[in-house]
């Protein structure tokens, strides 16, 4: 346990949900700075690398931008940490790509190495298969 009571997982998980909030939520170049290390790694396709694009992405989302799509909104379903590591678990609708114009609710996941308090890497995946996997041998919907 951390000096305040709490283990290095809960406070990790903290410090990823204000993170979240703040840049996501309201696109506080604040909450960048604060919560988001200047060497950050992003392994998503959609954002570089570094710090610096992250507080390009908060800016879009405070200021709007019309050729900037905000990612759609996603409620808390679960989050689990061990060690350095925290995954967030979302629900969320997304874009259905076999049915255009329709959307689902599917499950993302957002999943952040820490350092010394600050976001140091992240991944995730958010997409759907255009036709559904199969296990061999299964008729085909």
């Amino acid at each position: 346990m951390t000096d305040a009571g709490q283990s290095p997982e809960d406070r990790n998980t903290q410090i990823v949900l204000a993170m979240w909030e703040g840049v996501i939520g309201r696109g506080d170049r604040e909450a960048v700075l604060k919560y988001i290390a200047p060497d950050y790694v992003q392994h998503a396709v959609n954002l570089p690398s570094g710090r610096e694009h992250v507080l390009r992405l908060a800016d879009m989302i405070r200021e709007g931008n019309a050729d900037f799509k905000p990612p759609a909104r996603k409620t808390l379903f679960r989050t689990i940490a061990q060690g350095d590591m925290v995954v967030v678990i979302w629900e969320q609708q997304q874009d259905d790509p076999t049915r255009p114009g329709e959307t689902y609710t599917g499950h993302a996941f957002d999943m952040y190495r820490l350092e010394d308090g600050m976001i140091v890497e992240h991944w995730d995946d958010t997409r759907k298969w255009p036709t559904a996997w199969k296990a061999k041998g299964e008729a085909a919907e």
